[in-house]
């Protein structure tokens, strides 16, 4: 190798790199090839339009899918993409045409389907995929791509390929409209959790159906209740007729145990048609995603529990005020023709921010759940009773005795006076059995458990 020159060997090289690469046949991928043979020319130069999709949206986005190409002159081929698991290869990657380069990521593979649980339905969702579509003589591509975190936590993607941006835009959007109409989640009950991952979780749930006859209130209290819920969506086309907006807020307050939940739950029994969303804890953060859920969902009812825990006086804790801000513009911002309705419930409206209890457009109507009176309470021990063989020979002094006692309370004490009689092996419980769950109930001066049951200490006591 003597007198070989090394810059005449390194241009050399160069020159045969240069000769290599215009010279020896490209590498087609097995996907570009079918995309290239479906498009009928090169699609590597063709736009590509994205939109999100959050990962309870999957669902949706299927059975969208699935109504699309159940439509006439639309059909479809779906091909597996088992390696975009862990990493979103974008559909421009997909259709260049160095099939090395790219390595297996280009390989079609075997479609992959995870099954999705909505109440009692069942839906089989395409894990990732890629659908060559074609809309009567129309070709267009659509992806689905996924950053793997779990089946609840998925960071979905979805691209439209078309000759033209219009065609990519338009089958968007009709999958949008479709997602809508098919919404999954419309007329159900539904918890909202946050996610880990800074997404949001979305699960059915099947509430009791809380009937009239259990809600136990003052006179004219649910009456209200019911006029600002039910009442404004049963009068909903004379209402806009005349110019009067629907959405509309209401705060249910007062101490533990009054019966707020039960109210909520027998809100939305009463408006089974309505979608219902209930925040609570970390979810109260997904408020923005709450609300525009409602808001593709009408009829619909947003339910924040405990709202004291957002909206506090800013004073005693600044780091609540974001939030607030949030929930007043998004109450603020919505159509005002939408039928949502914001439930709110607390047990602190003493703190809770003036302005969200105060400003009308906000919260319309604040009602206060109160501790039952002697009649009410009277009430609810027939109502708890309900299953047992009860023999009281002076219901009148229970009734005195509960003073200050929530119906939560009362629930308890006539639970635990069941327990008693069965321990003693009796088939009845009497007196001496309700006495004893109440001194258990209160002894030894302890006010948690009464406290955590919303029961305040009878006078003297």
């Amino acid at each position: 190798m003597e007198g070989i020159d090394p810059e005449q060997l390194a241009r050399a090289i160069v020159g045969l790199e240069d000769w290599a690469r215009q010279n020896l046949p490209t590498v087609e991928s097995p996907i570009r090839t079918r995309m290239r043979e479906h498009f009928g020319g090169d699609p590597s130069s063709f736009p590509v339009v994205s939109a999100p999709l959050k990962g309870f949206e999957r669902v949706n986005f299927q059975v969208a899918l699935d109504a699309l190409l159940a439509e006439p002159g639309w059909a479809g081929e779906l091909i597996g993409l088992s390696t975009m698991h862990g990493y979103r290869m974008r559909l421009a990657e997909l259709v260049q045409s160095g099939g090395e380069e790219y390595g297996p990521g280009a390989e079609p593979g075997p479609p992959e389907y995870e099954t999705e649980q909505v109440g009692e339905r069942s839906i089989s969702c395409v894990a990732a995929g890629l659908w060559l579509l074609r809309n009567g003589d129309e070709p267009l591509a659509l992806m689905l791509a996924r950053e793997d975190h779990g089946p609840g936590e998925a960071a979905l993607g979805l691209e439209a390929m078309a000759p033209d941006r219009a065609g990519a835009e338009q089958l968007l959007e009709r999958l949008r409209v479709l997602m809508d109409e098919h919404n999954v989640y419309r007329g159900r009950i539904l918890t909202l959790t946050a996610s880990p991952f800074g997404g949001l979780g979305v699960s059915v749930q099947r509430l009791p159906a809380v009937t009239r006859e259990r809600i136990v209130l003052p006179d004219g209290i649910l009456e209200r209740i019911e006029r600002h819920t039910d009442g404004f969506a049963q009068h909903a086309e004379a209402l806009r007729a005349a110019g009067r907006h629907m959405k509309r807020g209401l705060l249910l307050h007062g101490p533990p145990g009054t019966g707020k939940t039960l109210t909520g739950m027998y809100l939305s029994a009463l408006m089974p048609d309505r979608t219902v969303l209930i925040l609570a804890g970390q979810a109260l953060g997904a408020i923005s995603e709450a609300c525009e859920m409602a808001r593709i969902l009408a009829p619909s009812m947003v339910v924040l529990e405990d709202v004291d825990l957002v909206a506090l006086e800013r004073s005693q804790y600044q780091n609540t005020s974001a939030l607030l801000f949030e929930l007043l513009n998004e109450m603020d911002g919505l159509n005002e023709d939408a039928d949502i309705i914001f439930l709110l419930t607390t047990n602190r409206a003493d703190v809770l921010e003036p302005a969200l209890a105060a400003r009308p457009g906000r919260i319309d109507l604040a009602v206060e759940l109160p501790l039952p009176d002697a009649a009410s309470r009277d009430r609810l021990i027939a109502l708890y009773a309900e299953g047992l063989t009860m023999r009281l020979q002076d219901r009148d002094a229970l009734v005195a005795a509960t003073e200050g006692a929530s119906p939560a309370f009362l629930r308890e004490l006539l639970r635990r006076a069941a327990l008693l009689a069965a321990e003693e092996g009796a088939a009845t419980v009497e007196d001496s059995h309700t006495s004893a769950a109440l001194d258990e109930l209160r002894q030894g001066g302890d006010s948690l458990t009464e406290s955590l049951l919303g029961s305040r200490p009878p006078p003297g006591g």
